[in-house]
C-alpha cells in the first residue's frame, strides 16, 4: 500500500469506526458557517484561484459539515476555501456533505481532513498537530500511525512548536515554508544560534536542508558563550554613542547578539522609548 492510501485509509477509518451520517445535500450559503478553530488560515489568492476554478468547472467535491449551535445552521469541518471561494461568486447555495458529530470532535475532524489533503503550511501544520497532542492525547507514535508518519518525524515537526513566538516570526520574516528547514531552524533556536542561521538563509549562504544540518552541526561542536576566550574572539569599536562588534565566528556573533537582547532591557529598559 502506498503512503498515500495508507494516510487516507487512516482517515476513512475513523470515518467508519464513528458511524457519521454521511448525507449530500445543497445547503444555502447563509446557513453556513466557517469553524472557529479552522487550522488552515484563509489564503486570499488560493481562494480568488480556486474562485476561477469553480466557475469552469464548478463544485467538483462537495465541502463537509457537520450541525451547528444554532439549529438549522451548519459548520465547516473541511472545505474552508471552497465555501469562501462559492460565496465570493454570489452562490445561493453549495453541496455539502453533513456529519453528525458531537461538539468536542469537529475540529478534530478538521484537522484531520486538511492534513489528509496537505493543504496547511508548515506552520499551521505545527499548530493542527500539537492540537491532536494536547487536547486528545495523542502520542507522538499515534500522530505517526494516523498520517502514515514515523514518530521520529513527528517529533521533529512537533519540536518546532517548541520555540518562541519571537523566533517563528523571525522564520516567517526569513521567509522560511519548507517545513524541513523549519525543523532546523527549531534546532539553531535550541542551539542559541538562531540570528547567524536566518542571516544566512537571508543572504542565500544556507539554501538547502543539508546546509541548515551542517550548520546547527558545526554549531553544536562549538563551546558556548561562557566558555570561549571572549577576548581574542571579537573585536570593539566604539564611534561616538554607538558601539561596533566584529568577529570571524557568526555563530559567536549571534550569541552576542541574542544575550544583548535579553540582558539590555533588563538592566536599562526599552532604549527606544527613553
Amino acid at each position: 500500500m502506498s503512503l498515500k492510501s495508507k494516510r487516507l485509509g487512516s482517515l476513512a477509518d475513523i470515518y467508519q469506526s464513528e458511524n457519521l451520517d454521511g448525507t449530500i445535500r445543497s445547503i444555502r450559503i447563509d446557513k453556513i458557517e466557517p469553524s472557529e478553530h479552522q487550522p488552515r488560515q484563509e489564503r486570499k489568492k488560493a481562494i480568488e484561484e480556486l474562485a476561477s476554478s469553480l466557475k469552469v468547472d464548478g463544485l467538483l467535491q462537495p465541502i463537509v459539515v457537520s450541525k451547528g449551535k444554532t439549529d438549522g445552521y451548519y459548520r465547516i469541518i473541511a472545505g474552508e476555501r471552497r465555501y469562501h471561494a462559492a460565496k465570493s461568486l454570489g452562490w445561493a447555495e453549495i453541496e455539502c456533505k453533513i456529519l453528525n458529530r458531537p461538539e468536542k470532535e469537529v475540529y478534530k475532524l478538521a484537522v484531520i481532513e486538511n492534513l489528509q489533503r496537505e493543504n496547511l503550511s508548515a506552520y499551521e501544520e505545527v499548530d493542527a498537530l500539537l492540537f491532536l497532542k494536547q487536547t486528545y492525547q495523542y502520542s507522538d507514535a499515534d500522530l505517526g500511525d494516523l498520517f502514515g508518519k514515523s514518530r521520529n518525524y513527528m517529533s521533529e515537526v512537533l519540536s518546532i512548536a517548541a520555540m518562541s513566538k519571537e523566533d517563528l516570526n523571525l522564520c516567517k520574516k526569513a521567509n522560511i515554508q519548507n517545513k524541513n528547514l523549519l525543523v532546523q531552524a527549531a534546532q539553531a533556536a535550541k542551539n542559541g544560534s538562531l540570528p547567524p542561521f536566518l542571516e544566512m538563509v537571508e543572504n542565500g549562504s544556507l539554501r538547502t536542508v543539508r546546509d541548515a544540518k551542517d550548520f546547527n552541526k558545526k554549531s553544536k561542536e562549538k563551546p558556548s558563550l561562557a566558555e570561549r576566550r571572549i577576548g581574542s574572539s571579537y573585536k570593539l569599536k566604539r564611534q561616538g554613542n554607538q558601539i561596533s562588534i566584529s568577529s570571524e565566528d557568526e555563530i559567536l556573533l549571534g550569541e552576542i547578539l541574542k544575550f544583548l537582547r535579553k540582558e539590555l532591557p533588563r538592566k536599562f529598559g526599552d532604549l527606544q522609548n527613553n
